[in-house]
């Protein structure tokens, strides 16, 4: 099942790493955050199991929430349901890719004149999918593979899009403990092509290597990367695969009781 939270057992050197990083977490006088295992081994999967490396990142991810709190979230998951509704533009696949990575499906939809404060949603609300999905095993050991549809975006968007912003997304992207993303960018017109150029520049070279763009009217690459069992009817794949918001709300809903726990973490001012 896409979204089962039992995992095989840890080995007996697993273990001494998550009660390990658990100590070094405790004695931290900072940081103000869980010890479960759910919680410390999405960062020891991150940094291949290396503790001290776990610990820092931990410490980076809250540095970031500290220096920019806005693009965490905030909220009760249910804050954000009518936006979800309303725009149809995050969604999760029920079946994986073919490397066995969690499919997530992103779209540019252009709801600034119904939602005054729509790109704060959106940026709380990927914080929401992100940290759900962070806490599945499958996630944690294989990563993710995220489909970017810009063929909806708008002048709206591009006026969004200031280089400072486009840093802080790139200073985002770098603290998000995943062991592994691919992004795949599909676009179509100059506004999309403008889109993925404002991004790219900021990204950083690792991340950069892990992007792929798309026409999008041509997606046999696509199909052939991500394969064609898993993509939506929309972009070729079968036609039962149909995009469903209800799959991935449902799934936030489910844990929205941890997710608000989290959103209580945080990193104590030195």
């Amino acid at each position: 099942m896409l979204f089962l939270n039992t995992r095989d057992a840890f080995t007996a050197e697993e273990l001494f790493k998550v009660k390990q990083l658990r100590q070094l977490v405790e004695k931290s006088d900072e940081l103000q955050v869980g010890t479960d295992e759910t919680f410390l081994t999405k960062f020891l999967h991150y940094t291949h199991w290396d503790t001290f490396k776990a610990y820092q990142a931990i410490h980076a991810y809250y540095d970031f929430k500290l220096k920019h709190p806005t693009w965490m979230a905030h909220h009760p998951v249910d804050h954000y349901t009518k936006v979800f509704y309303a725009t149809n533009c995050r969604f999760i696949m029920q079946q994986t890719d073919k490397n066995g990575r969690v499919l997530v499906i992103f779209k540019t939809v252009d709801a600034f004149q119904q939602f005054p404060d729509y790109l704060q949603h959106l940026i709380e609300m990927d914080d929401l999918i992100f940290e759900s999905l962070l806490m599945l095993p499958r996630v944690q050991q294989n990563g993710i593979t995220v489909i970017c549809d810009l063929q909806g975006t708008t002048r709206n968007f591009l006026r969004q899009f200031s280089p400072s912003f486009m840093r802080i997304v790139n200073e985002k992207n770098g603290i998000l403990p995943f062991s592994q993303r691919i992004v795949h960018i599909i676009q179509r017109g100059f506004l999309m092509h403008v889109t993925s150029s404002l991004f790219l520049p900021f990204m950083n070279k690792e991340f950069k290597e892990r992007i792929f763009t798309h026409d999008g009217r041509h997606l046999n690459k696509l199909r052939e990367m991500v394969g064609f069992d898993s993509l939506p009817a929309e972009y070729g794949g079968p036609a039962s695969n149909v995009l469903d918001t209800n799959l991935l709300l449902n799934h936030l809903i489910q844990n929205s009781e941890y997710l608000e726990k989290m959103q209580h973490y945080n990193k104590r001012v030195a």
